[in-house]
């Protein structure tokens, strides 16, 4: 019988002095990828086994929703096709609105989704770590420590996917202002092991052999420029966004081809024929298929042998 791995033990048979981390990948509707995974640890009875959880942008909702333990309640909504056309609108760009409604998604439609939402996620044992990004550094910033109701909880959902031109201006919380995870940390990793985690279970929402590309030469001078009217610094973590994540690859894959380095770290990712929606997909089969894709890899990756 093939032994498992040391992170997908530890969330069935704890060992002793572990603290076991779950990392949500961002990237807009890709987070459907996610939610599919996180669905399948419902499923395997495993949501609960996490001492934290990490997410970046829309990563870092799909972590909100396993804490909160209502994943049934929430992870249907990347499926749902009035939910992603009021989420997801070029009309408003039009109106020189978010394309992108972060904002009335967390500050309305998810207590009205699952009452008591933001309680269950502040009462919860496991931690949630929102990640975003610090706009005078440029640096990823964990939020966790500045959560202490409900209305810190949605801003902190709200600042680690907030991106210019797509979902608004930046987000003000303790005096700082923060954007979307992505420019800085879109796979937040490196959080938990700071944190001193023993274990990490990393849910990608990329395929495999597939990582992050530049920006293309009209887009990454559109996105480049209104960055830099903020800030000079997330102008550079928005350029050299692609060279950071290239060295997370390098990390993540080492830790896959020898599971038993330390701190113990475990992707899943979709296979590499999986139909990833992409960033601001609006066709609800693409994005279904995603979300199924998702599920489909965790349940392989994590289901006992």
């Amino acid at each position: 019988m093939t032994q498992p791995r040391p992170v997908a033990a530890a969330l069935r048979s704890r060992p002793s002095g572990a603290r076991i981390a779950l990392v949500v990948e961002g990237g807009g509707m890709r987070g459907a990828v996610s939610g599919g995974m996180a669905l399948a640890l419902d499923e395997l009875g495993l949501a609960g086994a996490f001492d934290a959880a990490y997410g970046s942008s829309a990563g870092c909702l799909n972590a909100m929703w396993l804490v909160s333990g209502r994943l049934r309640d929430g992870i249907p909504t990347w499926t749902d096709p009035a939910l992603v056309h009021e989420l997801i609108s070029k009309r408003r760009a039009l109106r020189r609105g978010p394309v992108v409604g972060v904002e009335s998604l967390v500050e309305e439609r998810y207590e009205k989704l699952s009452p008591g939402l933001f309680e269950a996620v502040l009462s919860s044992s496991t931690e949630l770590h929102p990640i975003a990004t610090d706009v005078p550094t440029g640096e990823a910033v964990d939020l966790h420590p500045a959560i202490r109701d409900e209305r810190t909880l949605r801003l902190a959902l709200r600042a680690s996917a907030t991106l210019p031109l797509l979902a608004g201006p930046p987000v003000e919380l303790d005096g700082r202002r923060l954007l979307d995870a992505g420019l800085s940390a879109a796979i937040p990793f490196r959080a938990a092991l700071e944190d001193g985690a023993t274990h990490i279970l990393v849910l990608r929402s990329r395929k495999a052999g597939e990582g992050a590309s530049p920006p293309g030469r009209v887009s990454g001078a559109l996105m480049s420029r209104l960055l830099r009217r903020i800030d000079p610094a997330v102008e550079r973590a928005f350029v050299t966004r692609a060279e950071r994540e290239a060295e997370d690859e390098r990390f993540l894959a080492e830790r896959d081809a020898d599971p038993s380095s330390q701190p113990h770290v475990m992707s899943i990712r979709p296979a590499p024929d999986s139909p990833v929606p992409s960033r601001l997909e609006t066709d609800i089969e693409v994005v279904r298929g995603g979300l199924y894709a998702g599920q489909a890899a965790a349940l392989a990756a994590l289901a006992p042998t």
